[in-house]
């Protein structure tokens, strides 16, 4: 982690504490626009083994209030339709170029969803921010070999803020989705 990466995650570590404000997300998000890896950190962290998630993770630091670490994708991986209930996120790309697509709820209970289109993110983009209300959801595809900084506030929590993995129900309009909850194996497929 660089002096500057430091900082922010420092920062926002803070800031976790009392609950990201929008002036802090604002502010945390843009503190983060400078952030970049090089090649050879991105070939590292490529070679790391995958977690219990799936997918190869640098955490530096995790706690029920606050947690920020680095995803590394290698080049077609996808991390699947998730949530991240009740939870702020600011993701940085530091190498590479991703594809998002995001989803916004209507109706959580109901498993409806409203499809709010696709991004590509890279390296000199500012990052992407989720906010907990009215509650995001996306998939992560890597157009390339990518590392991205996630920073989260509050963090998953089994009970009261689990992550849950969705698959698209077939034959609804493209901009309103059913959705329906699958297992980590499922959303996988």
């Amino acid at each position: 982690m660089t002096p500057e990466m430091r900082r922010i995650v420092a920062e926002a570590k803070a800031a976790a504490r009392v609950g990201w404000s929008d002036e802090a997300v604002a502010s945390l998000a843009e503190s983060t626009r400078a952030l970049h890896c090089d090649a050879s950190e991105l070939a590292r962290l490529l070679a790391f083994p995958e977690a219990d998630h799936g997918f190869r993770e640098e955490v530096f630091t995790t706690g029920p209030s606050f947690h920020a670490s680095v995803f590394a994708l290698a080049e077609g991986e996808t991390i699947p339709l998730h949530d991240h209930p009740r939870m702020d996120v600011i993701s940085k790309v530091l190498r590479g170029r991703v594809l998002v697509r995001a989803y916004e709820w209507l109706d959580v209970k109901a498993l409806h969803a409203r499809a709010c289109g696709e991004l590509i993110l890279g390296e000199s983009d500012g990052a992407l921010v989720l906010r907990k209300s009215p509650g995001t959801l996306h998939t992560i595809t890597a157009l390339e070999g990518t590392a991205f900084l996630d920073l989260f506030a509050p963090y998953y929590d089994d009970v009261a803020r689990p992550c849950s993995y969705y698959k698209e129900v077939a034959g609804l309009p493209a901009t309103n989705v059913q959705l329906r909850v699958v297992t980590w194996d499922e959303a996988r497929q």
